[in-house]
């Protein structure tokens, strides 16, 4: 194996991971479920750590040989420190630019006026979900604000409002604003990790608008208080 067809499968490595990184860009932002868009993620990461044996083979063989080519081994060390971030934090990029296009501002003034209008409990988004979504109000009724961010459901609560990009069910992430006089988080750091979950983030967007990853044995958000 020459040198040239190493620099191939780098350049190759490199764009599959450029894809990849993009569309979990694009998945976070839409927050989309589509299964053809995470069967396509998955099939990228695959064949990505094909290639890579394959050019870590290489360059063992070229070795063998007496020749050491560094900018091959130095450019796939980069591109496999890239590729080990783990993936979620490019989908709270994509989800934090959805808010962003959608001006946080408007969005913390919306969810307020949301939960004076609605009461506890109460869900806005897609029907036919299990509790507490089983019975939602309509997405008509959310403000242009959450449409234009892909708001999934929204969930009113007694101090705080949810928004779902995954996980409402589940483990949760999503934006989580508080009402008035009601944000506990008010004297923490701008971000900080959830316990046990290194790569949970809790991030102040502005004062009251937080973006809020779940840690993957917390319980459903909406079953117990915030802390």
């Amino acid at each position: 194996m020459k040198k040239q067809p190493l620099l191939f499968l780098v350049f190759t490595i490199g764009f599959l991971l450029a894809t990849e990184i993009t569309l979990h860009i694009i998945y976070g932002y839409y927050a989309s479920g589509y299964v053809l868009l995470l069967l396509l993620m998955g099939v990228i990461s695959v064949v990505r750590y094909i290639l890579i044996l394959t050019c870590i083979g290489g360059i063992a063989w070229l070795a063998s040989k007496k020749h050491f080519e560094k900018v091959v081994v130095f450019s796939l060390i980069a591109l496999i420190s890239i590729g080990i971030v783990p993936k979620v934090h490019f989908e709270t990029l994509g989800s934090l630019i959805s808010l962003f296009k959608a001006n946080p501002q408007h969005v913390l003034n919306d969810a307020r006026l949301l939960a004076d209008k609605y009461p506890e409990m109460t869900c806005i988004g897609y029907e036919n979900q299990r509790f507490p979504c089983n019975e939602p109000v309509s997405r008509n009724n959310l403000p242009p604000s959450f449409k234009s961010m892909h708001a999934v459901n929204v969930l009113i609560l007694n101090d705080y409002v949810l928004i779902e990009k995954f996980g409402l069910q589940g483990v949760f992430r999503g934006f989580v604003i508080f009402r008035n006089d009601s944000n506990i988080w008010i004297d923490e750091q701008a971000i900080t990790h959830q316990k046990g979950c290194f790569t949970c983030l809790r991030v102040r967007i502005i004062n009251g608008l937080y973006w809020y990853q779940a840690g993957p044995n917390d319980p459903p958000i909406f079953t117990s208080p915030l802390q």
